[in-house]
């Protein structure tokens, strides 16, 4: 077992230990960092920036060569709160090395403090491709005027009677939390305005994180948990399914037998995963594809209605306005408007 000692005090601090730990490839720019692994510790990369003076955003997709142990450490008198969030493969995690062991794995977010004597050790078996986020909260640094309200509001929940001291969650699946985090993965100018954007997808995926663990607290059950992890990714594939192919009349039996999913099973696992029936989620597919074909493509609305699977324009107008408070016609033109005004 190979231990990986990270400091994770701030952004600068973080890539100089796993630098200094793994003897990758480093490469910065004015957004975030990036750590290529060393082939002798394994493969794979480290991203991550600093959203403020309390906040780390650092992502892991990796492959280690042996059972390996990422070991976090804050210094004296500092403690954190970090949310970690697995998109491929599994973790456990324990308060030091003899501490009870809880495992997480895909869609889900395990929420752990740390401090000097309460290190939080996550775990990862060889050759076992990995994926997964990691938000820091710094909880004991400086608060000044012009910090944020959200950061404040974290602060709070650190205090809160729920995770004072030693504390580890592991919530419910969601598979929503990933695509928000996907965002911040999205190839990106060195720009301001791209900083900016980040900052806010990172501030989002955040707060769907904090959002489900008290979600998870006052309903005090799983919902997902009668759910198998292959059932659950059965259904992810057959939502990423849909997604890939819009334009198909998908109906609950081809899916089921698609899947080798009950009827049932399938609705149980969409609302899970995506609070929504199947054939909500299609139309909402459907509907976000033509926002983007509009707003990115000079097709005309008939045709964009049958290029996302559907045959009647006044049903199209319909759903279309219940997400976007606007006709396709009337968001076309503004589109055409804002073009023209450019």
């Amino acid at each position: 077992m190979k231990n990986l000692y990270i400091n994770v005090s701030d952004i600068e601090t973080t890539f100089s230990s796993l630098k200094s730990e793994c003897q990758g490839d480093l490469r910065k720019n004015n957004t975030e960092i990036e750590l290529s692994l060393n082939d002798t510790v394994g493969n794979g990369k480290i991203t991550g920036f600093q959203f403020n003076n309390h906040i780390l955003y650092l992502t892991y997709e990796v492959s280690f060569n042996e059972d390996t142990t990422l070991v976090f450490q804050n210094k004296e008198n500092e403690q954190s709160l970090n949310y970690c969030y697995c998109s491929a493969g599994e973790i456990r995690h324990s308060f030091g090395d003899t501490g009870k062991k809880v495992r997480f794995s895909e869609i889900q977010t395990g929420i752990f403090s740390n401090s000097v004597g309460k290190a939080s050790h996550l775990y990862f078996q060889k050759n076992q491709h990995q994926k997964f986020t990691i938000i820091s909260f710094i909880a004991n640094k400086p608060f000044s005027e012009t910090t944020d309200e959200f950061t404040l509001e974290l602060m709070q929940l650190f205090k809160s009677q729920e995770v004072e001291g030693k504390f580890a969650y592991v919530s419910s699946h969601n598979i929503k939390i990933q695509y928000e985090l996907d965002k911040l993965e999205s190839p990106t100018e060195d720009n301001i305005a791209k900083t900016i954007l980040k900052k806010g997808a990172l501030q989002l995926s955040l707060g769907m994180i904090v959002n489900q663990y008290f979600e998870d607290v006052k309903s005090s059950s799983v919902k997902s948990s009668v759910l198998s992890q292959n059932e659950l990714k059965r259904i992810k594939e057959i939502s990423d399914f849909i997604k890939n192919y819009p334009d198909r009349q998908f109906d609950l039996n081809f899916l089921s037998e698609k899947t080798g999913l009950t009827p049932a099973k399938l609705q149980q696992g969409f609302k899970a995963l995506f609070g929504r029936t199947v054939s909500n989620f299609i139309k909402n597919v459907r509907v976000e594809l033509a926002e983007k074909l509009i707003k990115t493509t000079d097709l005309n609305i008939s045709e964009i209605v049958y290029t996302i699977g559907l045959s009647s324009r006044s049903y199209f107008s319909k759903i279309f306005k219940e997400k976007y408070k606007c006709s396709p016609k009337e968001y076309q033109d503004n589109k055409i408007t804002l073009r023209m005004l450019a």
